[in-house]
């Protein structure tokens, strides 16, 4: 997600109480969407139609908020909504090219990357994103793991609830940093703050990075999955973790980037000592038919070679989509004067006008918010991947012109039936900003909880990047209010942040918007409820670590 250019009004030198009723206003809206979804009676789009209009009345009748002060908050959204979709059109094209050549041969291929099914689930929904996530915002890492899961032979809901659970401790550090540098300015750290804060963040995402793939292989295969993923979770996860901390430590921008790098080293090597063999029980191990590798070797036919080796063949044309995006995301952001300047040119983004309701939330005037960045992102990264590969199969054969036809086709149509739904619930967050029910929200939390807050700083995060579906946005909106509380009542600033970061990572999880996005990917996109519920129970286990954590290095620094 890109950097919000959201603007709050002056931090108060001490914190007001908030009415129950005011808070319980406040919170009104968050509860209606989880409840809809929850139901899953209706669809997104009503889902989300309905909480607009429910926000909207709020915000008017209760927080004084005015048609402009509406108005603008919705337009915000919806340009939030368009900066989502264009990650989310690519990457339907992108996904509809690879099937086109391939796809299920790729499935075939992962399948047998490691000797056990869990453990190549742990590839595609925790190690693949994570390291995606370190170059790549908003949602791209589920959109490209989502149908490789579901070519390996996974549902399509529990291919998007998987790698939302496993890469989630990557967001922090991903995308070169955004999220956390985005809490450390609104916070106002000087150096030594950046330093503390990296540090306690990359120990509470560390242990949620561990926690996050034991949570994978338990979804997929109960007890029975940790035993054939145990392998991998023992030497990747604290490889990973332990990559993290010390990278970030010299730079936190490439710190998830490093660890998803470290995490896909660990997986070759282990690949190349491990003995392939099939003593894995039936139920874990087996692959759907259709996927199944033909025999090869002594014995086998020469027609089942030649099939073997099209499979093959099929599998790395595949590929080549995933690998040029990875080629150009590292090319255009590891070096920091490219990452600085394609971040900075060719901007695009609306200009809003200041706002104010009569409760007192000012939002300020901006002249381009949330900007695209055509040359930084993720969109830009898939189109041209795209690109790319059909110029590389065209080269080799594989591809002809008339393959666009029901290529342009499948991802039109997946792309109209969830494009509604996606600029609706960035509404929804557009007008809770604006009218200052978030904040609302925050500031009673912390003036209920006093000393005990601690404990409620992950909670704040979570829910601001579930409404949003940005630990990034979370941070723009509650970094600068997680540091005044750490003032006030005597705790490290940098350990709440790190709350607020880890909590954000487990809210952007659950947010509907990005559970969309990755439902978009794989042709499902009613199915947002089922996957809600599917990671819910997980989430809850990861923000209780988080705040767990917090709580332990608050009483360390204390």
């Amino acid at each position: 997600m890109p950097l919000s250019t959201l603007s709050l009004v002056a931090e108060p030198e001490s914190l007001a109480a908030v009415p129950p009723l005011t808070w319980a206003l406040a919170v009104s809206p968050v509860v209606l969407l989880l409840a809809l979804v929850l139901w899953g009676r209706f669809s997104t789009i009503v889902n989300a139609s309905v909480t607009v209009a429910y926000s909207v009345a709020v915000a008017v009748l209760a927080f004084g908020a005015g048609g402009l002060t509406v108005g603008v908050g919705l337009g915000k959204g919806a340009w939030v909504g368009l900066w989502i979709l264009y990650v989310i059109w690519p990457a339907l094209l992108m996904h509809h090219l690879a099937t086109h050549v391939g796809m299920k041969a790729l499935g075939q291929a992962l399948s047998t990357m490691l000797p056990r099914r869990t453990e190549n689930v742990l590839l595609l929904a925790w190690v693949l994103p994570s390291f995606i996530q370190g170059v790549s915002g908003f949602g791209t890492p589920i959109a490209v793991a989502a149908p490789l899961l579901v070519a390996l032979g996974i549902g399509k809901a529990r291919a998007v609830a998987l790698p939302l659970v496993g890469y989630h401790w990557a967001v922090g550090f991903g995308s070169m940093g955004s999220s956390f540098y985005m809490g450390a300015l609104t916070a106002h750290l000087d150096s030594p703050g950046r330093a503390a804060y990296a540090a306690s963040a990359a120990v509470l995402l560390g242990v949620n990075c561990v926690l996050s793939g034991v949570l994978v292989a338990l979804m997929d295969g109960g007890l029975a999955g940790l035993r054939n993923g145990w392998r991998l979770l023992a030497t990747a996860g604290p490889v990973m973790a332990l990559v993290q901390a010390g990278t970030v430590r010299l730079e936190p921008g490439i710190g998830a980037l490093c660890a998803g790098a470290s995490g896909v080293a660990v997986v070759f090597v282990l690949r190349r000592f491990s003995a392939r063999d099939a003593a894995v029980p039936a139920r874990y191990a087996a692959v759907p038919a259709r996927y199944a590798a033909v025999p090869t070797g002594e014995g086998a036919t020469e027609e089942a070679e030649a099939e073997a080796e099209y499979t093959r063949m099929r599998a790395r044309a595949a590929a080549v989509p995933y690998a040029l995006l990875g080629i150009v995301a590292l090319a255009v952001f590891l070096p920091p004067p490219l990452r600085s300047w394609a971040k900075g040119h060719l901007l695009i983004g609306p200009s809003f006008p200041q706002t104010s309701t009569h409760q007192g939330t000012v939002n300020e005037a901006v002249s381009v918010y949330n900007p695209i960045a055509l040359l930084g992102h993720p969109g830009t990264f898939l189109l041209i991947a795209c690109a790319g590969s059909v110029a590389v199969w065209a080269s080799r054969g594989i591809w002809k012109g008339s393959a666009w036809g029901p290529v342009w086709r499948g991802a039109l149509k997946q792309a109209w039936k969830s494009s509604p739904s996606v600029v609706l619930l960035a509404s929804v967050a557009g007008v809770l900003v604006d009218s200052g029910m978030v904040r609302t929200v925050a500031q009673g939390a912390a003036v209920a909880t006093g000393s005990a807050y601690p404990a409620i700083a992950p909670l704040v995060g979570a829910l601001g990047s579930f409404i949003t579906g940005s630990t990034t946005s979370s941070n723009a909106l509650f970094s600068s209010l997680q540091a005044d509380v750490a003032h006030l009542i005597g705790e490290p600033p940098a350990d709440l942040l790190a709350g607020q970061l880890a909590g954000g990572n487990i809210g952007n999880s659950l947010a509907p918007v990005v559970i969309l996005l990755g439902l978009s990917a794989v042709g499902a996109a009613r199915r947002t409820g089922e996957v809600l519920r599917m990671t819910l129970a997980p989430a809850v286990v990861l923000l209780l670590s988080a705040v767990g954590c917090t709580c332990l290095l608050v009483a360390i620094h204390h």
